[in-house]
């Protein structure tokens, strides 16, 4: 029975061995298939982020632009599953794989944005179709039309992830418009003066078509307002310091309140009605496009340069005829406005938090990613508004006071408006008189007279108390004697 009982225990320990075997085997396949996975998601990051000039040429590490990856997948989440009838093939979902549909959309639109000239979003979407990364619909099935809206939405989409000039908005309008989300809260600023406009309109020029929407980037020194109270401030505010207009007395003398956005267009827009000043808060995306030489003679620029170059406009009644008109409007903003413009977001930063003393204390206190997970979080804008020195020789020069048409003349209107706001608001209470050190001169002469004058008061206060004393202390003795 001895020998029997061992030979029946060697088949399990022979199955024992096996099973050992099969799940070491099982465990080095699904290694594998990890770093296969890694090195895939690695390669597709690489590859969406090379739409970036300073990925490109090696000034922008990858890393520092973590968060737009992230950002990108939020954007993904809220897509249409109708999408999905767009793309060639049996795609199941929405993704940016590394050999997914969605990633030769996304960079092909972007190769094509940089080299074109004169870019359309039909046209776009006609060259998608001639290399076969977008469904060619016959007019047999008889729902070509709806194919259509559906590729100008996907294709305005994903040009509003690699500007972040907007983000396109999904089931807020009928099939035959296209939106934006409201950012703003209802406001409707410079930025965004309509929310929606005519699919037909993206048959013209993608500027003239994007100018319905409103001024996505301002000319250089144009008042944009027809009120007279901001056309003032626009001509009388020329020159402005950090110890002058800073969001540390924004939010003690004016009550100004900040809300972070992630769109680039309405940054430094101030609602009055609600004293709400507006934000972007992915600066690392503007360091990301600035252009790079990559030789003696050639620039790489990014999508934003070549794309979402915006028209010069005055009014709302420009606006409302942008898509009305016949011929294409040709006026618009050069790459190097739109540089400079890329180069004073960075610079605002500094001017309203990062030189100032009590602006930097003020911001630690803030969290402008709150509702964001921590790979979405941009550090760039926490060494920009957090820390005294920081290196700002790639977008300009910090100064103790900034000429506004020469150092800001494409957010020169924003600051003004903020600046005359802040000139009408006044100090009240002990605290804010404390804080409100806009003009140095005066704040020192205030309190070095109300102090002395108050030591003045006390000491004349106890030469009183004194004398009376004293009247008291000679008056006694006599009544005493008497």
């Amino acid at each position: 029975m001895v020998e029997l009982g061992a030979t029946q225990s060697r088949p399990s320990i022979f199955k024992s061995s096996s099973t050992l075997r099969e799940s070491f085997v099982h465990s080095v396949r699904e290694w594998r298939n990890h770093e296969k996975a890694s090195r895939d998601d690695v390669a597709t990051d690489s590859s969406i982020l090379s739409i970036f000039p300073g990925v490109q040429h090696g000034s922008i590490q990858p890393a520092q632009l973590l968060f737009y990856r992230w950002w990108l997948d939020q954007q993904l989440g809220v897509l249409p599953a109708a999408f999905l009838t767009l793309l060639p093939g049996t795609a199941q979902t929405l993704d940016f794989g590394a050999c997914s549909p969605l990633t030769e959309i996304f960079l092909s639109i972007a190769g094509y944005i940089k080299t074109e000239r004169v870019p359309v979003i039909d046209n776009i979407i006609e060259q998608l179709r001639t290399v076969g990364l977008l469904r060619v619909v016959s007019n047999s099935e008889g729902r070509s039309e709806d194919i259509q809206q559906l590729c100008r939405s996907l294709v305005f989409a994903i040009l509003g992830w690699q500007t972040m000039l907007y983000q396109a908005s999904f089931g807020t309008c009928p099939p035959q418009q296209l939106a934006i989300v409201d950012d703003l809260d209802g406001y409707r600023g410079q930025a965004f003066m309509e929310l929606r406009q005519e699919q037909d309109c993206a048959k013209r020029q993608l500027k003239t078509f994007l100018m319905g929407f409103g001024v996505l980037l301002a000319p250089k020194n144009m008042c944009i307002s027809d009120f007279p109270e901001e056309c003032q401030a626009f001509e009388s505010v020329t020159v402005v310091g950090p110890e002058e207009i800073n969001f540390f007395l924004l939010q003690s003398i004016a009550h100004v309140k900040i809300k972070w956005i992630d769109v680039l267009a309405p940054h430094l827009e101030y609602d009055k009605s609600t004293n709400t000043l507006f934000l972007f808060r992915y600066p690392s995306f503007c360091t990301a496009s600035l252009p790079c030489r990559h030789d003696e003679e050639a620039i790489s620029r990014g999508v934003i340069h070549r794309s979402v170059s915006t028209c010069c406009i005055m009014n709302e009644s420009d606006i409302a005829k942008s898509c009305a008109t016949q011929g294409d409007d040709t006026s618009g903003a050069s790459e190097g406005e739109i540089t400079d413009f890329l180069r004073e977001v960075l610079l605002s930063y500094r001017l309203l938090f990062g030189q100032s003393k009590d602006t930097r204390n003020l911001f630690r206190t803030m969290d402008p990613f709150e509702d964001v997970a921590s790979e979405g979080r941009d550090d760039l804008l926490m060494r920009l508004c957090g820390r005294k020195s920081v290196d700002t020789s790639a977008f300009g020069k910090e100064r103790s006071a900034y000429h506004l048409p020469q150092h800001f003349p494409i957010l020169r209107f924003k600051i003004a408006v903020l600046k005359a706001q802040l000139s009408v608001s006044k100090a009240k209470g002990w605290r804010e008189l404390w804080r409100d050190r806009r003009d140095s001169t005066n704040w020192y002469t205030f309190w070095a007279v109300l102090i002395i004058g108050g030591v003045g008061i006390l000491l004349s206060f106890l030469q009183v108390l004194v004398g009376i004393t004293q009247i008291v202390i000679t008056v006694r003795p006599r009544e005493s004697s008497q």
